[in-house]
């Protein structure tokens, strides 16, 4: 499977969450998704608060919306034209969280592009959304099917593992998968330097930054440096 392949999958399924994600009538038909297919993709969305009480609506379309921005062809092309890949296929096991909504998708993502095998342990939290759009992925390329293996239970066969979870996980992790190569993340969240000079539209985005996601989010801001006799009421009147 050549990787021009798996980019063009990647664009197509970019356009429908995009249109997913600013809640469009679904109109680009040439990708092969039909009406009642989009919209039982709008089920699922809808659906997601009903498994998880921070997945709104507006969460999930956020997240569709920023992730399928990035799937555009030049951007995919652009990205990986920096590397050079191995021509040995390697399974990759992912070990996805649930904070946010299709938060483990870049891994994912990666983790295809490159070539290799994604085993994807799902999080009871968000185990719903991404075999939704996978579906369509391996319409698109149906080669794919084989390079993709999604599961709540346990895995195994890997030979190399990506896991993210609470800094509690890290040592379930460190035990079962500390043998092979892998990648591990706990608890993380961002820090805010206020210089003082902030715009107005400056400091609603810094509110974003703070509330998107419920403040669930790795990258979101959860500590404030501000300089001495800031006036705090700048900082709340954003």
């Amino acid at each position: 499977m050549k990787q021009e392949e798996i980019i063009n999958g990647f664009v197509q399924l970019g356009k429908l969450m995009v249109s997913l994600g600013e809640g469009k009538e679904w109109s680009d038909f040439s990708i092969g998704v039909t009406q009642d297919e989009y919209q039982n993709l709008e089920e699922t969305i809808a659906r997601q608060i009903n498994y998880n009480g921070w997945f709104t609506k507006q969460n999930v379309q956020q997240s569709l919306l920023a992730l399928g921005l990035q799937l555009t062809e030049d951007k995919l092309r652009h990205w990986t034209s920096r590397y050079t890949f191995s021509e040995n296929p390697k399974a990759v096991a992912l070990i996805m969280a649930g904070n946010i909504p299709l938060v483990g998708f870049h891994d994912f993502l990666c983790t295809i592009l490159s070539g290799h095998k994604a085993i994807c342990k799902l999080s009871s939290d968000d185990k719903t959304l991404l075999p939704a759009l996978l579906e369509h992925l391996t319409t698109f390329v149906p080669a794919l099917k084989d390079r993709i293996e999604l599961t709540t239970g346990r895995i195994a066969g890997m030979d190399a593992v990506i896991a993210t979870g609470s800094n509690n996980s890290m040592k379930h992790f460190e035990q079962y998968f500390g043998k092979y190569p892998h990648v591990f993340r706990g608890n993380r969240t961002s820090v805010a330097v206020i210089t003082g000079n902030e715009t107005k539209e400056q400091i609603e985005a810094l509110g974003n930054d703070i509330f998107n996601y419920f403040g669930l989010g790795c990258r979101n801001v959860s500590h404030l440096l501000f300089p001495k006799g800031y006036e705090i009421s700048r900082f709340f009147e954003g």
